[in-house]
């Protein structure tokens, strides 16, 4: 494949061709896509430059390996290499590299809640991470959806920018996105009805918690406020709904590295079926 098809290709082109073996211009392609990205987010997690850099170059040999092997990333590459990033930085710090990692890292790490000791660092990340309902439906999302939040909403990118890595049109980024934004909202209000600490009760009022956020001068339902006023759970499910309307930069925190929003699915896991 010449360079200057691969420059034209979305990541998911570029993707079928990795796995075909046709040639290294999509890995050139790719690398010159996300690397200055993940490179920004790799330098959180470590104290010096030349470390971060050892660690995007791990992160994409990782991704490649992954992906040639059958499982990796398919359209959104930028998420899942800065869950790479962070997965590496966690397996260095139980040997000699941790003095490389940065203070802040080191910090979170040392605060994360006790776990037994047979749990992982990852395994205790994961865990941590499952008990949030947001990332939960943000990692069950198609992952073309995936991406265009990630790309439009977390890194906040322009339209212009994110079209050629999903194969559409500036204007059709718009509309993706649109899609993309409610999906969530109804993967998030089904994984809050799925909840096993829910009573009857919040089962009958959770899904009327989409409609309050989505139409802000409907008709105040007394007996959804007076539920509201006793139930934190679903409380907390509306302050959540409320910034995927809004904020959703702040609901899928990617300010920090040591963030557990970073994880936005598990690496070589079953993928939801495409919707376009």
């Amino acid at each position: 494949m010449p360079v200057d098809i691969a420059v034209s290709q979305s990541d998911a082109e570029l993707t079928a061709a990795l796995r075909e073996l046709a040639s290294d211009a999509p890995v050139e392609e790719l690398y010159r896509r996300h690397r200055t990205a993940v490179l920004s987010y790799a330098r959180r997690c470590c104290r010096d430059p030349h470390t971060a850099e050892d660690l995007v170059s791990e992160a994409f040999a990782r991704t490649l390996q992954a992906v040639r092997s059958g499982g990796g990333p398919e359209a959104a590459w930028r998420p899942y290499l800065r869950t790479v990033v962070r997965r590496i930085a966690v397996d260095w710090a139980g040997t000699a590299r941790r003095t490389e990692l940065s203070a802040d890292f080191e910090h979170w790490l040392a605060n994360l809640p006790d776990t037994p000791q047979t749990e992982g660092g990852e395994e205790r990340i994961l865990r941590l991470e499952d008990t949030s309902i947001v990332l939960r439906a943000f990692r069950s999302l198609p992952e073309r959806w995936q991406a265009v939040l990630w790309h439009t909403v977390v890194e906040e990118e322009p339209a212009t920018q994110v079209g050629p890595l999903l194969g559409v049109g500036a204007s059709g980024v718009g509309s993706l996105a649109s899609r993309a934004r409610e999906g969530l909202r109804e993967a998030y209000l089904a994984a809050h009805a799925e909840s096993a600490s829910l009573s009857e009760e919040c089962r009958h009022y959770g899904s009327l918690l989409g409609a309050v956020v989505r139409r802000t001068g409907c008709r105040p339902n007394k007996d959804l406020d007076r539920h509201l006023a006793q139930c934190a759970h679903c409380r907390s499910a509306l302050i959540d709904l409320t910034d995927l309307n809004q904020r959703l930069g702040s609901a899928l925190p990617a300010g920090s590295c040591c963030g557990a929003a970073q994880r936005t699915w598990r690496p070589n896991g079953r993928r939801p079926r495409e919707r376009r």
